[in-house]
């Protein structure tokens, strides 16, 4: 679905572009340019996923952040999710794979979001260098709680799914 969006909204860019008679030298250009720099790396991202996926142990992964494990998985999680040092297509590999090995929703849901808000090599090569550590702290201490809570919150969720149909005693 998201492909057909994005195509969807090529071809309005270039229906407005074809309208103003725009010069698409530099458009081109800029397309080889990112085709160049990015289909390597994709390609080197999914092989790694892929190894990734067969080195995890999938027992220790479903009885440390499946259903098993309730609430303990979450931080956990967290720390999984901070830890992570790479882009979407690995670490969204690394999410299948701990779902495909018994993951809580609660769990991946935590691994996500501490990843998206935390990941660790943004922080040292992005925020510190660029922003300085009292900005880091400040913004450490204000989203700190958040993986934890989008994790507890998907829990009750599926505490509510689960059991929310079940008729009263």
């Amino acid at each position: 679905m998201g492909f057909f969006v994005l195509v969807a909204l090529l071809a309005v860019l270039l229906g407005i572009a074809l309208r103003r008679g725009e010069d698409f030298g530099p458009v081109v250009k800029r397309f080889v340019e990112q085709f160049a720099m990015l289909v390597p790396r994709m390609l080197c991202a999914l092989v790694a996923a892929g190894f990734i996926a067969q080195l995890l142990p999938k027992e220790a992964i479903a009885r440390l952040l499946g259903d098993e494990a309730g609430l303990m998985a979450i931080p956990l999680a967290a720390a999984v999710g901070l830890l992570v040092p790479a882009g979407p297509v690995i670490t969204f590999a690394i999410a299948a794979v701990f779902a495909k090995s018994g993951a809580s929703t609660a769990a991946l849901v935590t691994f996500v979001t501490s990843w998206s808000i935390f990941a660790a090599h943004r922080i040292i090569i992005y925020e510190l260098p660029l922003l300085g550590p009292s900005f880091l702290r400040l913004r450490v201490v204000s989203a700190a709680m958040v993986p934890l809570l989008a994790g507890v919150m998907a829990f009750l969720v599926g505490l509510i799914t689960a059991y929310g149909t079940a008729t009263p005693m």
